[in-house]
């Protein structure tokens, strides 16, 4: 029924939007919510163990789908469909003219849907060592997500600090403060809770040093940020990077299948609903706010702020709309470009839009790959044992690597200008 619900869903969304283009601005919204209910969908299936099947009459029964529509094998069908659903769209994107792309981007919703239904409904009929195949290929790409994510955290941070920075009140300073204060206080706590929990059943060397590097390189990059060194150092930002490298540190320890060194394994199961609905939430979040901010031309590590938008947002709606007064308004804009017309929108604008078109398309494509990795936990392909399914060196590995990678990008982002005085970071 959960399934019938989302197809329903996914069907009325597409109606909803059919042909009729939205706003550029809004035409991600629509890609969301179909992102969104496919996870659901993935995540309902992960967690099926039952075959699909219509009753025919008497004891007699058809079996729709088997063991291809549950665990492991189901997302990766699921994911691999929004994989190929968003790839199309990114060549489709790619090949059209700029007007055309830009069209085609932010409309046509209904039919894009009805094409990814069929479309879902195939990947259960693939065998399975197409989709072990596809598994694979997801390890490798989700890293490049891992990378941009990171980029986007950082940039996350900082763009808060500023915007709090900016008020120039005393109450938004008060409340930098107590946030950065309560991150470290809560960080520190948590690092030693995951010493208790990960390092005392024997000698757990690796588990110690992935711990002593998420306590000691904030301790580094926390102190250079506060220095007049770093002009733009922030508190608020440290401590935000430290909190995200703690919460990830936890979610690859607890994935390792250690026993004498996890003591989660031989606990209830219960903490691995939470810590999976906590990263299905994460990721969801980011990857919306990649989609609405690094697709920009203006988007950063630091972001641009205050009049430096302002005078961005009017330049642009200055070269936006033309003069109604005018006849010759449709092809020219006085100045400002050749105005496509039946657009409003000059040509330099309308490439700009394309390639923050092909920019989203290629990032949720990716986006894709990495989820099917975060609901697998990047495990082996072994899916008789259910509850070892949540436990892998991969997955451990992985994310301490993307620790790490942090980490790293964020002391760069305070040793780049430092280093570079000449180059413009901002």
């Amino acid at each position: 029924m959960g399934c019938c619900g989302l197809c329903c869903a996914l069907c009325c969304c597409g109606a909803i939007c059919d042909k009729a283009n939205v706003k550029t601005e809004y035409a991600r919204v629509p890609y969301a919510g179909l992102f969104f209910l496919s996870i659901l969908l993935a995540v309902i299936l992960r967690n099926n163990q039952t075959s699909f099947g219509f009753a025919l009459f008497g004891d007699i029964e058809l079996e729709a789908c088997g063991s291809d529509c549950q665990s492991d094998q189901a997302v990766f069908r699921v994911c691999l469909a929004m994989t190929l659903f968003f790839a199309a769209n990114f060549l489709a994107v790619v090949a059209l003219p700029a007007s055309a792309a830009v069209d085609f981007h932010s409309g046509y919703f209904g039919w894009k849907f009805l094409v990814f239904i069929p479309l879902l409904v195939g990947m259960f009929f693939i065998e399975q060592d197409r989709m072990d195949e596809f598994a694979m290929a997801a390890r490798v790409f989700s890293i490049l997500f891992l990378v941009i994510q990171a980029v986007a955290i950082i940039d996350t941070a900082y763009r808060v600090h500023y915007w709090m920075v900016d008020k120039e009140q005393a109450g938004w300073d008060i409340a930098n403060l107590s946030v950065s204060t309560a991150l470290y206080v809560a960080s520190i706590i948590s690092i030693g809770f995951m010493f208790s929990w990960f390092t005392e059943g024997g000698p757990c060397h690796v588990q110690k040093f992935i711990l002593s590097t998420v306590l000691l390189i904030p301790i580094f990059y926390t102190a250079f940020a506060i220095t007049s060194v770093v002009e733009h150092g922030s508190l608020f930002v440290s401590a935000t990077i430290t909190a995200y490298g703690v919460y990830v540190t936890f979610g690859a320890l607890s994935s390792d299948p250690s026993e004498t060194c996890n003591s989660f394994i031989d606990s209830s199961r219960s903490a691995d609903t939470w810590e999976i609905v906590l990263g299905i939430a994460f990721v969801a979040i980011s990857i919306t706010y990649i989609a609405y901010n690094m697709g920009e031309s203006s988007s950063n590590i630091f972001g641009k702020q205050g009049d430096e938008e302002e005078d961005e947002k009017n330049a642009v709606a200055g070269a936006s709309v033309p003069d109604s007064k005018d006849p010759e308004s449709e092809g020219d804009n006085g100045g400002g470009g050749v105005v496509a017309k039946g657009t409003g929108l000059s040509d330099e604008e309308l490439d700009k839009q394309k390639i923050n078109a092909v920019i989203f398309h290629l990032l949720m494509t990716l986006a894709s790959m990495y989820t099917c990795m975060l609901l697998t936990r990047w495990t082996s392909l072994d899916y008789s044992n259910r509850d070892g399914r949540y436990l892998s060196e991969e997955s451990m590995w992985i994310q301490a690597t993307s620790v790490w990678l942090i980490l790293a990008l964020y002391s760069w982002t305070l040793v780049a200008p430092v280093m570079f005085p000449d180059r413009d970071f901002s």
